[in-house]
């Protein structure tokens, strides 16, 4: 079997003109140059080169197979090269999918950046508040908050979830504030899903965790229409406290329950595996990572 390394002395001892040349330029000793030579032409059966004390000659049969052998030489520094510059540059295009309002207020922005830094990248953004499989449906990388269904994706904290519990003034005129969390039993809840069905919504207290079942007229899976329907006096709501910081703050929203929370989450950027992470999807979480840390701009103090 030929040792390619072999052939690759070869041909650096033809371009160099010497055995002393080669060696130079391979940081080799010459005589570790000359046995690779001498094992390429006992493992071919010619003679490539004929030696002399002041140059080297190629034999015919070693003209051609120069010249075959430095054209592949060639092609394989070239497709290396188009390996490294791939890594070195992100190209191809990148799958995401994100809630919508996350997309609307923060990742929409980052895109526009990424997208301007490298050129050869195309990003298709799914925009949807359904949980997506991102195996099935071969998505490069996912926002999602809460719990990690899928123990074999990584997810990487980019950030909280902060919510907060609010309603519109006139909803609060007509129904009343509640006092305590059970107090929820008695009104509309604006509820965050497809289902008015058996809610939930869970309070950290001091002392604990309460969970209190909570129902309504009103179910919709986006979180942009709660907010909505929380201003046009549907109900209750519990959303993101960054959705809703202008509204609180003009008073077209009251924020209630302030004695109580709910617990707060995370919001992860979420991806197959480390291994044989592709450049652009590398390169894209390093992006946001560096927009997030150490403090991420929906962060805010309540």
């Amino acid at each position: 079997m030929i040792d390619l390394n072999e052939v690759y002395v070869f041909v650096k001892v033809v371009e160099a003109g010497s055995f002393v040349g080669a060696s130079k330029q391979l940081a080799m000793p010459s005589t570790t140059v000359s046995r690779k030579i001498q094992k390429l032409e006992d493992t071919l059966g010619v003679r490539l080169l004929q030696r002399s004390t002041r140059k080297l000659h190629l034999t015919d049969i070693g003209r051609h197979y120069f010249e075959n052998c430095q054209q592949s030489l060639v092609a394989i520094e070239e497709a290396n090269a188009l390996v490294s510059q791939s890594r070195a540059m992100p190209t191809g295009v990148l799958r995401i999918t994100s809630p919508t309002d996350f997309a609307i207020n923060y990742l929409q922005s980052w895109v526009n950046d990424f997208l301007a830094l490298y050129p050869d990248v195309q990003i298709e953004l799914e925009v949807t508040d359904r949980y997506v499989d991102i195996i099935e449906e071969r998505i490069d990388i996912a926002f999602r908050s809460g719990e990690l269904k899928d123990s074999s994706l990584i997810a990487r904290r980019i950030g909280p979830k902060q919510s907060v519990f609010c309603a519109s003034p006139d909803y609060i005129a007509r129904a009343g504030k509640p006092k305590t969390p059970p107090d929820l039993t008695q009104h509309d809840c604006i509820i965050m899903g497809t289902s008015l069905k058996n809610q939930t919504w869970r309070f950290i207290t001091e002392k604990d965790e309460i969970s209190v079942p909570v129902t309504g007229r009103y179910a919709v899976d986006s979180m942009q229409l709660v907010v909505k329907a929380a201003h046009n006096g549907m109900g209750i709501a519990q959303v993101p406290y960054p959705l809703v910081i202008q509204s609180l703050e003009k008073g077209e929203l009251i924020r209630l329950l302030t004695d109580y929370s709910p617990p707060i989450q995370s919001i992860y950027i979420i991806y197959p595996s480390h291994k044989h992470l592709a450049r652009n999807v590398r390169v894209f979480i390093d992006h946001v990572v560096a927009l997030t840390q150490p403090h991420a701009p929906w962060d805010a103090k309540l």
